[in-house]
This record gives structure tokens, sequence and C-alpha cells, in this order.
């Protein structure tokens, strides 16, 4: 547990809270770093990822089909927590923001390799295939909808670049066809400068806007994102057939703290950013206290 803490959550934190110091001495909005990030800097890293992702295509299919089923169940309950938890018709875009999306990319890749070695790690790398689609699209749409209603929200879906990006990037990985350099190579560049800029972003809301208001809802996120998930993917990995060290490593990817890129989204599309921080930070913490004991009982 102490390992995990000083190889994967120190260092995330440690550049949030350079971007929380800078963001507090020259008060710096969040805004324009999170346009830059979800229009250029995400797209690239989805677009990139996939592309060059080596799984071979079945296993890339059950993995992805589970990502999908779990965000589905994950959403229903999300909608009923979110109706217990008080937030409203206006908050429930912020409320599922929390619930449905992990940090599976720079949490869940690292702590893949750590607790299951390389071949851990190359499972989660087709597990974030998953949630970079529904990250381009499930995403835009519950942090819009509540604003726009549901025919904006699918129009502010069809704006967003992450999904041409995810969907291009499965054409050239399914397809075999290599990325020119020409594109390649940008691409690659700009694309390693996303996850810096979402813990900037990250640090900025920190120093501006964190508080502890709807508690209740917060409980409930922290339940919903770190302990709930391990018993469905127990239950979804039985009955898709995944197994052995597949399936350990999908149970443990299912209950990764809050994405940090739910806050440019939120952010992006007004949908209450403070609460969204508040759960990234508060899941990040707890999951401190979940994620060393989860891995040790999968073991044993």
């Amino acid at each position: 547990m102490f390992g995990v803490f000083l190889s994967v959550v120190l260092p995330i934190f440690f550049m949030a809270g350079l971007g929380a110091l800078i963001g507090r001495v020259k008060a710096l909005p969040a805004g324009p770093i999170s346009q830059i990030t979800l229009y250029i800097f995400s797209p690239c890293l989805i677009c990139f990822s996939i592309a060059h992702t080596t799984i071979p295509q079945q296993d890339l299919s059950l993995i992805t089909l589970f990502g999908f089923l779990l965000a589905a169940v994950l959403y229903i309950l999300g909608i009923i927590g979110s109706k217990i938890s008080g937030m409203g018709a206006s908050g429930q875009g912020a409320f599922l923001l929390a619930v449905l999306f992990g940090n599976s990319g720079n949490y869940g890749l690292p702590l893949a390799l750590f607790a299951f070695g390389q071949e851990g790690l190359d499972r989660a790398i087709v597990f974030l295939v998953s949630q970079a689609i529904l990250s381009g699209t499930l995403s835009i749409y519950v942090a819009s909808s509540s604003k726009v209603g549901p025919m904006g929200a699918l129009r502010a879906v069809v704006r967003m670049p992450m999904v041409y990006a995810s969907f291009i990037g499965l054409l050239f990985n399914l397809t075999n066809l290599s990325m020119p350099g020409l594109i390649a190579n940008p691409m690659e560049i700009l694309g390693n400068a996303a996850v810096p800029s979402m813990l900037m972003v990250l640090g900025i809301q920190l120093s501006t806007k964190f508080s502890l208001d709807n508690s209740r809802a917060l409980i409930l996120v922290v339940i919903l994102r770190l302990l709930v998930p391990a018993g469905l993917a127990l239950l979804l990995t039985s009955i898709l057939g995944i197994s052995g060290l597949t399936q350990q490593v999908l149970i443990v990817l299912s209950v990764m703290p809050t994405a940090v890129f739910t806050i440019i989204i939120a952010s992006e599309f007004d949908s209450r950013p403070t609460f969204v921080t508040n759960a990234v930070v508060l899941t990040t913490f707890g999951s401190l206290l979940t994620i060393a004991p989860l891995i040790w009982f999968l073991r044993s």
C-alpha cells in the first residue's frame, strides 16, 4: 500500500500541487487550459493510444464490452444515487461524471503495472480503450444534458473531437494501417501533454474552488466509485467468461478514483466543476484505503 502511494498517488498530487500553487500565486483561470486539453491534447492522446495498441482483437472486443456494460450499470446506479443525494436535475450530470469515469489512465496504468506486471499493463491498456470512447461520448452527454436538454447534448457530443479521435484510432488499429509519421509524431507529442494539463487544471481548481459542500452526495460518490464496482466487475466478468489475470485487472481498474478529465468536462459545460473536483480529490485519497486490500484479496 505504501509503495502504491509513493509510485502512483504522490506524483499525481505533487503535480496537482504545482498547479494549485501557480493558480493561487498568479490567479490563473482553469478555463483556457481545460479547453486546450479538451479540444487538442486529449483527442491526440486517445487517437494515438488506440491506434498503437497491440492487444489481440478478440481480447480487445471482450474487455471493451466489459467496459461498456460496467458503464451502463453504473449509469443506472448513478441516476438513482443523484436523486437520493438531493443534487437535483441540475446536479445530475456532475454526479454521473464522478461515478461513471474512473482514472484508468494516469492512475490505473501504473497501478496495473505495479500490481500485475507487464501482462497486467497490457490488459489495462485495452480497458483504457473503452474508457477513451466513453469519455469522448457519454461524458459529454451527461455533462451537457442538464443545461441544453437531450438533443442539445447530442449535438454537443457530435462537436467534440474526442468522438472522432476514438473511432479514427480504432480504424487504424483494426485495419492494421500505419499512421503516417507526419501525423503520428505531432499527435504523440501533443497527446503527451494531456495528463500534465489535466493535473494542472485539477490543481488550479483546488486553489480556487475546493469545498466540502454536498457532503451526502460526495459520500455516495465514494461508495459508488470505490466500492460497488468491484462486485459489479466480479459479476460481469463471470458472465462474460473472463477469468484469471484479466479478471483481476478489470476488477481493480473498475474501482479507480474519479478521473481527472471529468473536471475538464465539467468546467467546459458548467456542470458543477467544484463538486466534480471534490469527488476527484476524495476518491483519490479514499483509494488509498481500498485499492491495496482489494489487490491483496485478489492475489490470495
